[in-house]
């Protein structure tokens, strides 16, 4: 709805500037926003405050004769003008009675739009090393990268979903030795405590010896520890695969650290960076500069003794992802990875990309708390809730909706008692509850001979109540909030505006008889019940949630 005031509001300035001797061009900052109070309209619009240092005039006065000219499109029953120069808006209610059309016309695609215009975006999330089950910070991020990255094909971006593997290093080589270390344990025979000391080692263990044999531990120490490494990071990440499918986040490749190697790329891009003075050699070491960039200092890319670090590895995945043609690169790490990101975006920069194609999003940790009380965790002792203990205790759809519901840069609570009540109290259950109301209501209606009809037969006066209109204006509102999410690169608007939806349709419900004797403002009122059905089944799914029709 924003983007048809707009463009009302701009057809009203090009003709009333010529008028005035104004440039007609109207400014590209013209922006729609809808009033947090009602009394001040449906929407307001910033343009005569932008226009104001253009024209050297009081934007008051500008606002003014604006306002004449929206007044004479005859959408609005009242334009007015507020404080230093805002035009605040309110469509005529036929005019929203008669929008709600547009959503049952569209169904499953109503929502989505052109916002993307069609631009590569790649989504890297996840991304956790190899070395242990999901934890639920895993599963926050992996519930944000996957939610967002349905809203923005959803805004037209042609969009990639990756999950980069970590399985190059020193981590790599601790998960091997811990293998080793519990197989022994398992046999009764002296180990060393193991870098990686949660009890699913145990099993990774006990199924390495299953598959290679007592045997192996008798083996040359590189080749014991090689055999361990390959066969521990196969079983844990096919584990990860299947936490991840279960929880109904998916991807369209799953990127591999060690073919960077294996190709040559970090080598030559180290060799790129070099010719280019990137990178710089110092005490037999080579840095990246980036502490020009806003980093505290440069980086080692590669050490004295030879291996290259992690880092070195991440600019060539970088460079690969420009390669590829991807002009957004979308980075979801954890919240220990803030200084880091000045670093990639050097890297970037240095690619000869613009620094701000990368957005980073770093996801803040997540605090469990169940009987009132937090759960202490923490993932270096091994002491910590997968996030398939807590799906499997709590469900996917109530899972991803607790981590989806708060903005991804916030910490959170997970009130596991919370996420378990079947009552108004669980806001994904009190959505969920007002999708299957919808699908019941047309059971009723079917029972009773009311059929839904075509929108073009419905008389928009049955529309027009205080009830409906509210419910229609925020179901109105949807594909709004979807570009939103996608401009801004979050998903937690999705979550907050499905719980305002439900709350306004459980009112219109408990106030308003659906199926009445009277035929034509039941038909009305199915109408509206069946766009509201819409709205909340295309808002869960793009949360990833179920809309169920029963409850």
């Amino acid at each position: 709805m924003k983007e048809a005031v707009k463009r009302v509001v701009e057809r009203a300035f090009a003709r009333i500037a010529p008028v005035e001797g104004w440039d007609a061009t109207a400014p590209a900052s013209l922006e729609i926003s809808v009033p947090k109070d009602e009394k001040f309209g449906d929407f307001s619009c910033n343009i005569a405050m932008i226009l104001a240092s253009r024209l050297k005039s009081n934007p008051r006065a500008i606002a003014t004769k604006i306002a004449e000219g929206i007044t004479a499109e005859g959408e609005f029953a009242e334009v007015t003008v507020a404080g230093p120069g805002f035009i605040n808006l309110r469509l005529k209610p036929e005019k929203w009675a008669g929008s709600l059309g547009s959503i049952l016309n569209e169904g499953e695609a109503f929502g989505k739009s052109a916002f993307g215009g069609g631009q590569r975006v790649i989504v890297e999330y996840v991304s956790a090393n190899p070395t242990g089950p999901l934890h639920i910070g895993h599963g926050r991020g992996a519930a944000f990268g996957d939610s967002l990255s349905r809203i923005l094909s959803w805004a037209g971006f042609d969009t990639h979903r990756e999950y980069y593997i970590n399985d190059v290093g020193l981590q790599m080589d601790n998960l091997g030795r811990s293998t080793l270390a519990r197989a022994r344990e398992l046999l009764g025979q002296p180990f060393d405590e193991p870098a990686y000391k949660g009890e699913y080692m145990k099993d990774v263990a006990r199924d390495f010896l299953k598959a290679e044999g007592e045997a192996v531990l008798s083996l040359p120490p590189e080749e014991a520890l090689a055999k361990a490494r390959k066969f521990s990071a196969d079983a844990i990440l096919e584990g990860i695969k299947k936490d991840l499918a279960d929880f109904r986040v998916g991807f369209d490749q799953w990127f591999s650290e060690n073919s960077l190697h294996e190709d040559g790329e970090v080598n030559a891009l180290i060799e790129q960076f070099l010719r280019d003075g990137h990178i710089y050699e110092h005490e037999g070491a080579l840095w990246l500069k980036t502490d020009t960039v806003g980093d505290d200092k440069d980086r080692v890319v590669k050490r004295a003794n030879g291996p290259t670090t992690y880092l070195a590895a991440d600019i060539a995945y970088h460079k690969n992802k420009v390669d590829r043609g991807y002009k957004t690169m979308v980075d979801i790490w954890g919240a220990d990875h803030h200084g880091y990101v000045p670093r990639l975006k050097a890297v970037v920069s240095a690619l000869g990309a613009n620094p701000d194609n990368l957005v980073v999003r770093l996801v803040q940790i997540v605090n469990l708390k169940r009987g009132g009380e937090l759960i202490a965790m923490s993932t270096r002792s091994g002491v910590f809730t997968t996030l398939r203990e807590i799906m499997d205790e709590v469900g996917a759809d109530a899972t991803r909706y607790f981590f989806l519901m708060r903005s991804i840069e916030s910490q959170m609570e997970f009130d596991v008692d919370l996420a378990k009540k079947q009552s108004d109290e669980n806001p994904v259950y009190y959505i969920q509850y007002a999708h299957a109301r919808c699908v019941n209501i047309f059971v009723t209606a079917r029972e009773r001979g009311v059929p839904l009809v075509p929108f073009a037969q419905i008389g928009v006066n049955n529309l027009l109540g205080e009830d409906e209109l509210r419910l229609v204006k925020k179901l109105l509102m949807f594909p709004d909030v979807v570009a939103d999410c996608a401009r801004d690169f979050q998903t937690h608007p999705i979550p907050q505006y499905l719980l305002e939806v439900a709350g306004l349709f459980h009112y219109f419900y408990k106030h308003n008889r659906v199926v009445t004797e009277d035929l034509e403002l039941s038909k009305a009122r199915l109408a509206l019940v069946e766009a509201a059905r819409i709205v909340f089944r295309n808002g869960l799914w793009l949360l990833g949630v179920n809309a169920p029709e029963r409850m």
